[in-house]
């Protein structure tokens, strides 16, 4: 979508198009409803797509023949010479759509087991939805994206685990009313979820230091359907570095302590996790803290790579207003059990209110603990906590 004002080829641009030129200075409406809104003018358009982002970066006009080819030939370069996978592509909804559809084709038949997953940041699920391959758009807009990131879900979990005392479609029914919408989108398998990223709050700090609720945040990533993304350091609670302004860019992307010349702590050894005193954030941190947190994440992520049933199981999840959620992935060889207590006390699993999935259900091993686990309405989930019980069927 944009390049910056010191790009080499500012100084002696290839056309006069290579990027969007107006008289003065325009930037963006945002208006990313214009791609899709039947009642559209095509000066909201025109703007959405073709305004600079910000002034110090150039809108790229991919409507030049010559833009677009070198972005494929630039696409194929870099997938060569860096061995990549994927393409995370960033403010996609701004660039003109229908010569990014060609791009990804491009891109997608010259390697077809590559992915792409577009920053399509809206909350609106619709509209977000339109934006991936194959979505039946009544406009007949086939984008061509295979993957979207899901910031619909991003907000409701962010929203949803810091509520103490919920109000009415508030706390984990946030999380529960997003899925509600799943059949909306065309490949739930291949969208992106994520609780935090370089361009939002932490959610160290959304959490407010609760290690307990961040271990929440940790489970839904590596339990719910689509591909998980965790921004380097949210494992470990990191919060932002600069205590003034804590949504700060600079003081979201703190660097990570360990390994770098200077570094009074090593975050990336057990031996430092274990001594840790302080975190990002330069405040005390209680001892063992960011071990546990890393081995959590760890045991977690690394159980999830071979769950054929985390990857490509359906969902099944119960409404309750209590600010706990429980859900179930399944298939038909296994079945994975989710109970989140985000509320201040202690709750009885309503167990046999999951008869219809639960009967019968024996031999659970608890994913955290390894070690065997009988779910009943009897059982007790503990104040701010996450049970994740797997079962052979």
């Amino acid at each position: 979508n944009h390049c910056g004002t010191a790009h080499w080829w500012m100084e002696d641009l290839p056309f006069q198009d290579w990027i969007h030129q107006f008289p003065e200075y325009t930037g963006t409406n945002i208006c990313f409803s214009t791609n899709m809104d039947p009642n559209a003018s095509k000066a909201d358009l025109n703007i959405q797509e073709s305004g600079w982002f910000v002034p110090s970066m150039p809108d790229m006009n991919l409507n030049n023949p010559y833009m677009l080819q070198y972005f494929k030939q630039w696409a194929a370069w870099w997938i060569e010479y860096a061995g990549l996978d994927g393409f995370r592509v960033d403010t996609y909804p701004y660039n003109e759509k229908q010569p990014m559809a060609e791009w990804c084709a491009a891109v997608r038949e010259e390697y077809p087991g590559f992915n792409i997953v577009g920053e399509c940041w809206t909350s609106s699920i619709p509209q977000l939805a339109y934006w991936q391959d194959d979505n039946q758009n009544k406009d007949g807009f086939d984008s061509t994206l295979p993957a979207i990131m899901d910031f619909p879900l991003h907000d409701a979990i962010r929203m949803a685990l810091p509520e103490d005392n919920p109000g009415w479609g508030q706390g984990m029914t946030r999380v529960y009313d997003i899925l509600s919408h799943d059949f909306v989108y065309e490949d739930l398998g291949n969208m992106m979820i994520f609780v935090g990223n370089h361009d939002v709050g932490r959610i160290g700090d959304v959490v407010r230091r609760n290690p307990e609720r961040l271990k929440i945040a940790m489970a839904l990533m590596a339990t719910m359907r689509g591909i998980p993304q965790v921004f380097a350091g949210d494992e470990l609670m990191f919060m932002s570095a600069n205590t003034d302004d804590p949504w700060s860019h600079g003081g979201l992307r703190a660097d990570f302590p360990g390994g770098w010349d200077g570094d009074a702590q090593d975050f990336f050894s057990e031996e430092g996790r274990k001594a840790a005193k302080v975190h990002t954030d330069g405040k005390p941190v209680e001892d063992g803290l960011i071990a546990g947190l890393y081995d959590y994440a760890s045991r977690l992520f690394q159980w999830r790579k071979t769950k054929d049933v985390i990857h490509d199981g359906k969902t099944l999840h119960y409404m309750r207003r209590d600010n706990t959620y429980g859900f179930f992935r399944y298939d038909d060889d296994d079945v994975v059990f989710v109970y989140v207590n985000n509320s201040n006390e202690p709750k009885n699993i309503p167990w046999s209110y999951y008869s219809e999935i639960s009967e019968g259900l024996s031999g659970g091993v608890n994913v955290l603990t390894g070690e065997p686990c009988e779910v009943s309405d009897s059982t007790v989930a503990a104040p701010q906590s996450v049970l994740i019980v797997e079962y052979k069927r």
